[in-house]
């Protein structure tokens, strides 16, 4: 963008005249020039000095036409209109538009390009935000490297407040600073979408400049910048502040990446790469070789999640959801007095979102999307959800681990539906090396003697039950510790009986941990401790048109049964007509499944 003022002969810049300096011109000097010369001369500075937003000078030029008119005739006139159409045209930048062959975007706005200079991009952000949003396009294989970031945001480009698309053209945005920050934040009512774009070696941190006044907007998942935050005394860094090492989404805002590779990001707190407060959709993208310090190394959710046809490979988590973390898998009742002080907009923090994995159901070959080689220093080495809702169809879960519970998805207290997915190779330390599905430790607690639960509690209750449904899909060679190779569903608190005990009617009226509906599954040489296929422990387990084959149970204990295809611990398992449970080392059930032959 420039303001410079040339002279009337083409002279040097000069400095640019003040408005009362620009009216006196206008009065006085417009009566030397006649004719159409004065006309275009006015018509060209006007052109380059003219600011959209700027009344007064607009009002000025209007001013100042009446007194040219009589010099410049009918022809006169016409060529002025034609000079003032062209120089209506130019833009802030001082390029033409409305040229044929000007890109523009869906909305109709001229696309505006960047060039190759880092501050030329957040120049160009920063307009897009004032010009209430705009698409941008980056150089060809530029790289912008940011050296530096806004201390109340914590993030190296303005924060988007507009609907703004940046069209990548293959180039790559990174960190380069030994300060560390994350690249974008999207704010409530911010909509920013990427395309053909690589975001790498962001790094959310924690807040280190003092106890400076701050925002919910800023960093936060929730509020506006216009609201002050509740002051904490002796708090000199803010909740939340270190969550998104690429993209932080706050509550209201949204993001949508097509074809981006996010990678080598880092986030002192949740999401490596992404932290979704609001809604994000990953269509044909990368999210590989990300790490965060506490949940979701690849991506941290508690909003709306879809993700389309990508890959979620090679991240790691110190806690929760090597790949993805939906939630944070706090315990409410024993962090409840913790979290008593925290400002409004922390809380339900610890609720989880909706997360849809889909793979590609067009072209010659639908593809599956890949949740692959994640690393969980807890529950969920693929994916952890605690809480919400997750959908996968079509995707591959292969060779995830966690040190905990989950080797490939953790699902606690969620909402569980998998259709065509491939779960494979995947290892859990302890149980659920493929899947992990509870209710949580002892979830259902009765009431007090003599006290009836009120209908909110019940309500509670019911809205926190743990529910997965596997069709169409394979379980095949995933590993656990302890308990359930292929899967493990109901409470954690495993405690195994001497002997087969039939179902009493307490048993019957009893509620169960978690709910497990596999239908038309192959479940295939898995390994464990106990239950090398599924572990079953107080939960419900319905088997339909599956098939259990070739898992393995490694416990060598002559004082408790063992089974290598199901073991069921106090829980309910039906198997329907055309299930078969066969070929399981060293007993497919162990004589605790009705109508399992061993």
């Amino acid at each position: 963008m420039s303001n410079d003022v040339t002279t009337s002969d083409g002279g040097a810049p000069s400095t640019p005249p003040t408005s009362r300096r620009r009216a006196i011109w206008v009065a006085t000097g417009v009566a030397g020039l006649t004719g159409v010369v004065g006309l275009a001369a006015l018509g060209g500075l006007a052109a380059r000095d003219d600011k959209s937003d700027d009344a007064q000078r607009v009002a000025e030029n209007h001013a100042a036409a009446p007194q040219n008119a009589s010099d410049a005739g009918k022809g006169g006139e016409k060529e002025a209109h034609e000079e003032q159409n062209r120089a209506d045209e130019n833009g802030r930048d001082g390029k033409q538009r409305g040229e044929r062959g000007e890109e523009r975007d869906e909305h109709g706005r001229r696309v505006r390009e960047v060039p190759c200079r880092n501050e030329k991009l957040v120049e160009a952000i920063d307009l897009a935000n004032r010009d209430h949003g705009g698409t941008l396009k980056l150089a060809k294989d530029c790289v912008y490297e940011l050296s530096f970031a806004d201390k109340k945001s914590g993030t190296a480009l303005p924060t988007i407040r507009q609907d703004i698309t940046i069209k990548g053209n293959d180039a790559t945005i990174k960190r380069r600073s030994e300060d560390a920050f994350r690249l974008f934040r999207v704010a409530d009512g911010g909509e920013l979408t990427l395309k053909d774009l690589t975001v790498k070696d962001g790094n959310a941190a924690e807040f280190k400049y003092g106890a400076a006044p701050m925002t919910p907007g800023s960093g936060s998942p929730g509020g506006s910048d216009s609201q002050a935050a509740p002051s904490i005394p002796g708090q000199e860094k803010k909740e939340g502040e270190a969550d998104g090492g690429a993209i932080l989404v706050e509550r209201g805002g949204s993001a949508h990446l097509e074809k981006v590779e996010l990678t080598r990001n880092n986030a002192e707190g949740n999401g490596g790469a992404i932290a979704n407060f609001g809604r994000v959709d990953l269509d044909e993208s990368e999210v590989e070789n990300n790490h965060a310090q506490k949940n979701g190394g690849g991506i941290f959710n508690v909003g709306v999640l879809k993700i389309r046809d990508s890959r979620i490979n090679n991240n790691t988590a110190g806690e929760n959801g090597g790949g993805i973390a939906n939630g944070e898998g706090k315990d409410k009742d024993k962090d409840k007095d913790k979290d008593k002080d925290k400002d409004y907009w922390v809380k339900g923090r610890d609720e989880a979102g909706t997360v849809e994995i889909i793979g590609r159901f067009q072209g010659k070959e639908p593809s599956k999307t890949e949740i692959h080689n994640n690393r969980a220093g807890k529950n969920g080495g693929g994916l952890f959800s605690s809480g919400g809702f997750v959908k996968i169809t079509l995707t591959s879960i292969k060779n995830n681990t966690a040190c905990e519970n989950g080797g490939g998805i953790y699902a606690r207290n969620t909402d569980l539906d998998l259709q065509k997915v491939l779960i494979e190779k995947n290892h859990a330390d302890k149980d659920g090396g493929g899947v992990y599905n509870t209710g949580g430790e002892k979830k259902k607690k009765e009431a007090p003697y003599g006290e009836q639960k009120d209908q909110k509690e019940q309500k509670e209750e019911k809205e926190q039950e743990a529910t997965a449904t596997i069709a169409d899909s394979a379980i095949l060679d995933n590993s656990a510790g302890r308990f359930g190779g292929g899967i493990f569903n109901g409470d954690p608190d495993v405690e195994i009986k001497e002997g087969f005990q039939e179902e009493s009617d307490k048993d019957k009226n009893k509620e169960d941990n978690a709910t497990l509906t596999v239908r038309d599954t192959e479940i295939k040489g898995n390994t464990a401790l106990n239950g090398g296929g599924i572990f079953n422990n107080e939960g419900k387990v319905t088997l339909t048109k599956t098939r259990i084959t070739k898992n393995t149970a490694t416990d060598s204990a002559k004082t408790h049964r063992v089974a290598g295809g199901v073991f069921n611990n106090n829980g309910k398992v039906k198997l329907d007509e055309k299930t078969t449970i066969t070929n399981n080392d060293p007993t497919n059930c162990g004589g605790t499944v009705k109508d399992c032959f061993n």
